[in-house]
């Protein structure tokens, strides 16, 4: 009789169904407010205006403003939105929950206000 042995590999495997959430209905808002309304779109061929080099590659939409990217500037504001989402991390992680947290007085920082 010839030996049997186990499967090998995970992906022969049949992923188990779940049924997590799915009677609840999607809502965008618990995302913020313009979170269901950003999106990208290509512009296919477009020339940069100005001194820039790189190529348009596409817009920006986020509610009702777009603006066009070239490559580069994508770079940016990718590694930008970046840096803000350490940023808060990091400021959570020190207790810096509020506007007026770290400040020794907060009476005179609320008049400065």
């Amino acid at each position: 009789m010839a030996y049997k042995r186990k499967q090998k590999y995970a992906w022969k495997k049949q992923a188990p169904k779940t049924n997590h959430n799915q009677k609840k209905p999607f809502n965008p808002g618990r995302y913020g407010k313009v979170w269901g309304s950003i999106r990208f779109e290509h512009d296919w061929g477009r020339v940069p205006q100005g001194d820039a080099n790189g190529p348009v590659i596409g817009k920006i939409i986020i509610g009702d403003k777009s603006v066009e990217l070239t490559f580069s500037e994508t770079n940016r504001l990718i590694e930008t939105l970046k840096d803000a989402q350490h940023a808060h991390n990091v400021g959570v992680r020190l207790g810096r929950t509020n506007s007026h947290a770290g400040v020794k007085d907060y009476m005179a920082y609320a008049i400065q206000k």
